[in-house]
């Protein structure tokens, strides 16, 4: 401790050394929101094939919108769909619904994934659903 007694510090210095400090803080706090937020508009929940009906239940509960409407097209609950997000992701599955909050939920083999319709660039049509008309 004799050797912090020797360097003069004011008080200046010590707010200075304090705010600099909160500044960068804060920094890799908002860098790491930043990052977080970026990786979080695709969201993959893994379940066990044996409790598909019930995840299927539940998805159909939490995005209640059966019709998607994506630059003209209609695409109806039940369809297989191929995404392709901005990240040139391209993503297969059953579309089981929508949310006013503009995300789509798919079900893969073994997947449930939302995501956000503001990042998605286009959807294809693998196969329409049976028995119903969809566009």
């Amino acid at each position: 401790m004799a050797f912090l007694s020797q360097i003069p510090l004011t008080s200046t210095d010590l707010l200075n050394a304090a705010l600099m400090a909160l500044a960068i803080l804060l920094a890799v706090r908002l860098l790491g929101r930043v990052f977080r937020i970026m990786l979080a508009r695709t969201r993959h929940i893994r379940f066990d094939p044996a409790r598909a009906e019930e995840v299927r239940k539940r998805c159909t509960r939490l995005f209640p919108i059966e019709y998607l409407q994506f630059n003209g097209a209609t695409f109806e609950r039940g369809t297989i769909l191929r995404i392709i997000t901005d990240k040139q992701a391209a993503i297969e599955g059953e579309f089981l619904g929508a949310n006013r909050n503009d995300i789509m939920c798919l079900v893969t083999d073994g997947s449930v994934i939302a995501q956000e319709m503001h990042c998605i660039e286009t959807i294809q049509v693998i196969r329409k659903v049976a028995g119903r008309n969809a566009a």
